[in-house]
């Protein structure tokens, strides 16, 4: 099948690559992004194109029978132009299927522009698991009213419906509402685990064992359970907004909403780390060297939106503190916020390490805000070799905290 995908973003690159892989023609109309994080994608990407299957160019095929756009949430315009340019010009059969995640209703507007038949097609996959997430999807939700959009989306998504039949058939809107209470229904789970976890502290509970014994209840479910530092990425963030202005629409609402709460609980959860030093060391923090491990929002990620490292660097900068940052893939990103959100005086309070030890020498405190992988086993003796005083503040609760404290380290975890 010919098919076009428009975007440059890591959804519409996993579209192209893995469709081109299931024997399609796929031409993707966008640029490649040059420093991709994504696992597998740039073999997937570069296999493709050397089979021929698909082009990157930006020109789409006006002989495509389906046209897919996957562009970033906030690129509406962009839509809108694309939609005009599909009109003059693609086959009159041909289909819109829509992957982002606009605001409700943009996906029918753009079909009446494109005067196309349309489905809503929303991309669930999460950075660092795109591929896996398409290749081998809990459910493919195809929101349309046409018969025949069913069927071409049936075919198209064969390969990966293989074992059993994860497709489920709505309506656009039911299809927009289902993404956005997707990401809304797993921050609630997040910030009640945080709510936990600062009950568990107080009364000398560990938030693990009691994370264990909720995820052991089939109705409850392990995922997404894990206490922390609050969620990150643009995709919860805005998703809660965005459903959150819907209510007034439902019914008349009074009051704060639980989407607020979640909201409220995971600003506050941000600054967690920042308040726990701030205790050890008697609110003196002037002077103090600490060292931030991780600084996107997830591991293998480059993007920083709504990270909690954002929140502590502008906290501890604010109390004169001196940074030190390491991240594998986020560092830039971070480097490129810094000189735009801080002063002079303060950038010159922070420095930029791709080496991770060599971000903690003479470190008083280490922050660890990530789970990436080489985080989880730390020389807990070069560690102490190098920091000038050993604390480390667990934000993902990876470490036995009686491993760390019997190495002589000041542990502070996440309701432990």
């Amino acid at each position: 099948m010919k098919i076009n995908v428009f975007g440059d973003t890591i959804s519409a690159m996993v579209c192209a690559g893995c469709l081109a892989e299931t024997g399609n023609n796929i031409t993707l109309i966008g640029e490649r992004i040059g420093d991709i994080a994504e696992p597998g994608l740039v073999e997937l990407l570069d296999n493709q194109l050397e089979s021929g299957r698909l082009t990157i160019t930006d020109q789409f095929d006006v002989q495509a029978e389906c046209h897919i756009i996957a562009l970033n949430p906030d690129d509406c315009s962009n839509a809108k132009r694309i939609a005009k340019q599909i009109a003059g010009k693609a086959r009159s059969d041909s289909t819109l299927i829509v992957r982002s995640n606009f605001t409700i209703g943009l996906a029918e507007e753009l079909a009446q522009t494109a005067n196309l038949e349309f489905a809503v097609n929303p991309d669930f996959a999460a950075d660092g698991h795109a591929i896996q997430r398409f290749t081998r999807p809990d459910r493919i939700i195809i929101g349309t009213t046409s018969d025949k959009i069913k069927e071409q989306l049936k075919q198209i998504f064969a390969p990966f419906n293989r074992n059993r039949d994860v497709i489920i058939n709505m309506s656009p809107a039911s299809a927009e509402l289902t993404k956005y209470g997707t990401n809304a229904m797993l921050a609630t789970r997040i910030s009640l685990m945080n709510e936990l976890a600062s009950i568990a502290e107080k009364i000398g509970a560990d938030i693990e064992e009691v994370r264990l014994g909720l995820g052991a209840d089939k109705r409850i479910g392990r995922a997404y359970l894990y206490p922390g530092i609050g969620f990150g990425g643009d995709n919860f963030t805005r998703d809660l907004e965005r459903i959150k202005l819907l209510l007034p629409q439902a019914h008349q609402y009074h009051g704060q909403s639980l989407l607020q709460s979640v909201i409220d609980i995971n600003n506050n959860q941000k600054e967690l780390l920042f308040r726990k030093l701030w205790q050890h060391f008697d609110c003196e923090l002037k002077g103090k060297t600490i060292t931030l491990w991780g600084l996107g929002y997830k591991p293998h990620t480059t993007s920083i939106e709504s990270s909690a490292s954002l929140t502590l660097i502008t906290a501890f900068i604010n109390q004169g503190c001196s940074l030190k940052l390491h991240d594998p893939f986020a560092l830039e990103a971070t480097q490129e916020w810094v000189h735009k959100n801080l002063t002079n005086h303060q950038q010159q309070q922070i420095t930029f390490h791709t080496e991770m030890y060599e971000a903690v020498e003479q470190s008083d405190a280490l922050c660890v805000l990530t789970e990436y992988k080489a985080f989880w086993s730390p020389d807990l003796l070069t560690l102490k070799e190098t920091m000038h005083t050993p604390i480390i503040l667990d934000g993902r609760n990876l470490y036995n905290k009686y491993w760390v404290e019997d190495n002589h380290f000041t542990y502070y975890g996440v309701g432990r």
